[in-house]
């Protein structure tokens, strides 16, 4: 059975008519955040497009000048802040609504290291209102509720196999992941006497694939997981048992039945992929130090952060020290892929919001 071709909705405008708008929506962002104006008037003046961003901007001026003045009451001043927009497509609906997705890649220079960028990936969805004169109304994360299938017939695995029971847990992705350190572009893996798992492995992976391809569409505690397993050498625990209990962390891959089409696809324990349970796992199973944000100073590379936003809830996120540097914790993570951001970014970047960062040394070999 067959339809009719569907002919797609047209944008009311040209994709460089919203690249240009956001071009100048991300500049003025910056300017907010490094001080170089202290309002959203004055930092969309004279601009040619600010009709087409300047609401949004006001909106967020509050919460954009009260992170800055947190970041500065802690010694984190940003002193340059660049964003370049790419896979740009633009989405229009029915309703003369236009929804553009692109990928927004920024690098943050901070006063005090000057010759190592923060870099950050993200994928986000632009909302404009408006035929013939758009208004920027709203953006989101494009990942908080896309979800991606391969194109093989491994993709049977995603949906037979579903998504773990939580309300942060992630969708699979299935994707051949390589085992060996040759495989994954890291020449030697240098072990030390630590537990039978090395920092320096585990933050070298982080540091390598900070920006390669999400695997789940909440993808940071994978990211973690990848990096102690391939890069650290951490061995599984309680291999292919209970999914669901904090006494297990593995992944597993499996052929699918010929009757199937074929491919691969993944088991996990809840463990591997949701922040909240990876916390209480090595809460439960690493002989390690746990330091607080208040103590980064102790933290080592290597080490693994959690994330409570905003104090509600559990852990919401997890990441990799990749730096230290004059006492400071610098982590690498996916979702948001970054690339040695300061920890007290994270941290003031939303009030009530902290961090436990753990030292992992496996008790379980």
């Amino acid at each position: 059975m067959t339809s009719d071709a569907a002919t797609p909705e047209k944008a009311p405008l040209s994709t460089a008519t919203y690249t240009a708008a956001l071009d100048e929506y991300l500049k003025a962002v910056a300017a907010l955040t490094t001080g170089a104006h202290s309002t959203a008037e004055a930092a969309t003046q004279g601009k040619p497009h600010a009709s087409k961003y300047s609401w949004l901007l006001k909106a967020e001026e509050f919460w954009l000048l009260d992170t800055r003045r947190s970041l500065e009451a802690d010694g984190l001043v940003y002193t340059g802040m660049t964003s370049t927009l790419s896979d740009v497509l633009v989405l229009p609906a029915s309703d003369g609504s236009v929804a553009v997705r692109a990928t927004v890649n920024e690098q943050r220079t901070l006063a005090d290291s000057p010759e190592e960028p923060e870099a950050n990936e993200t994928a986000l969805l632009y909302t404009f209102s408006g035929q013939d004169a758009p208004v920027l109304r709203g953006k989101l994360n494009a990942q908080q509720f896309e979800q991606r299938l391969s194109r093989g017939d491994d993709a049977l695995g995603t949906v037979t196999y579903g998504s773990v029971e939580s309300d942060i847990s992630p969708t699979a992705l299935t994707r051949q992941v390589p085992d060996s350190p040759a495989a994954i572009g890291l020449e030697t893996v240098q072990f030390e006497a630590f537990g039978s798992i090395s920092r320096s492995g585990t933050s070298e992976w982080a540091k390598k694939h900070w920006n390669s391809r999400h695997e789940y569409s909440q993808d940071c505690t994978n990211f973690v997981s990848k990096a102690l397993y391939h890069g650290g050498g951490m061995r599984m625990k309680g291999v292919s048992k209970d999914r669901k209990s904090t006494n297990n962390w593995w992944r597993t891959k499996h052929s699918s039945p010929p009757h199937s089409g074929g491919g691969f696809y993944y088991l996990w324990s809840h463990t591997w992929t949701v922040a909240d349970k990876m916390e209480t796992f090595l809460s439960k199973h690493s002989a390690g130090i746990v330091n607080t944000e208040s103590k980064q100073k102790e933290a080592k590379v290597g080490d693994v952060v959690f994330f409570n936003w905003g104090g509600r809830g559990g852990w919401d996120h997890a990441g990799v020290v990749t730096k230290m540097k004059n006492g400071k914790a610098y982590v690498s993570a996916h979702n948001n892929n970054r690339l040695n951001q300061r920890l007290d970014t994270y941290v003031n970047s939303q009030r009530g919001t902290w961090a436990n960062i753990h030292r992992v040394i496996p008790e379980w070999y």
